[in-house]
């Protein structure tokens, strides 16, 4: 490996510029040593886990992939450049596992997504009209794990389905409990500026805010449920309306969920750089229904996958909030 040393407050920086790259309901899975051999070791934390919508790992792997992207983009904007990783059986580091670890070296070129970073919010709420340009700027987008659908009546259509999607998850009661212990809907919650879905983040009004700290707690919900009800809670089928397009991500069967994340962070910058935000639209992509549904009407190939979807748009004029993020400190072992 390269002799890098790297001081303490730039090891704070690194991290907490890995740190925003996006994450399963915000759990924020990564953490991170900086080793005296002059590489970094990427650790999976032990408590940062949901069980009942994710109970194989899938969705923290790809997020530790996405968590690996931002690192190396970090490391570009000074000079270095991050190596290949190679899984790490050895090191420890309480309530932590070891994923893998890379050299860092010198004589890095700067991402040209790095400028990205800082400006990609996910925003849930209602777009902004969407302008010719940004319309024009949606071909760019198309890869070959890329599909851009942006014809109004199948964007609605596919809102309606994602609704569906999620009330097939959200109808289990250990779901929407998991759910609720990431939701963070009062200022006064402590872990408000943490981690989780905040209300700023999910685009509450004040009167939405004061609702749903009442009628999604579990106890409440699942009365609600049971009287039809609930359903009519957790539709986002306006929002989706509202986008310009959606983006389905459909990476080779053959990615490890680990690459797959380090290409949909790649992607989500890619979305902000053409001057869009985005929400996830995961339910579409999780339900087997639903996935079967968008593979068909994509006519993707055999040897790929529909691994996540995304409603993109303009930003509303008053902004976009900023997801919370763990402390630095807390990110290095």
């Amino acid at each position: 490996m390269a002799d890098v040393a790297l001081s303490t407050m730039e090891q704070q920086e690194l991290v907490r510029e890995a740190a925003r790259a996006p994450s399963v309901h915000n759990v924020q899975p990564a953490r991170w040593r900086f080793s005296s051999d002059g590489g970094v070791i990427l650790f999976r934390a032990l408590d940062r886990t949901l069980p009942a919508a994710d109970p194989s790992g899938h969705d923290v792997e790809v997020s530790l992939g996405a968590a690996f992207e931002g690192m190396a983009i970090a490391l570009s904007s000074r000079g270095y450049r991050l190596g290949i990783p190679q899984a790490d059986v050895d090191a420890r580091a309480d309530g932590c596992a070891p994923l893998v670890r890379a050299a860092i070296a010198t004589g890095g070129t700067l991402d040209p997504l790095a400028p990205q970073v800082a400006r990609r919010h996910t925003h849930r709420g209602e777009f902004a009209r969407g302008s010719s340009a940004l319309r024009a700027a949606l071909p760019a987008l198309a890869h070959d794990d890329v599909r851009v659908i942006d014809q109004p009546t199948a964007i609605a259509e596919i809102g309606e389905r994602h609704d569906a999607a999620t009330w097939r998850f959200e109808s289990r009661p250990e779901y929407h409990a998991e759910l609720w212990s990431w939701l963070r809907l009062s200022p006064g919650d402590p872990r408000y500026d943490r981690d989780g879905l905040n209300a700023d983040c999910l685009a509450l009004s004040g009167a939405e805010r004061i609702a749903a700290r009442l009628l999604l707690r579990p106890v409440v919900f699942t009365r609600l449920a049971s009287l039809g009800i609930a359903r009519r809670l957790i539709g986002e089928s306006r929002q989706t309306r509202s986008a310009t397009a959606i983006i389905l991500f459909a990476p080779r069967r053959a990615e490890t969920p680990f690459d797959v994340g380090r290409r949909f962070y790649r992607l989500w910058l890619e979305i902000t750089a053409a001057g869009l935000h985005a929400a996830p639209m995961s339910a579409s992509a999780d339900d087997m229904t639903a996935r079967a549904l968008l593979t068909k009407e994509a006519r993707l190939p055999a040897d790929r996958r529909v691994a996540n979807v995304l409603r993109v748009g303009k930003a509303p004029p008053e902004g976009v909030a900023v997801s919370p993020r763990l402390p630095d400190a807390e990110l290095l072992v």
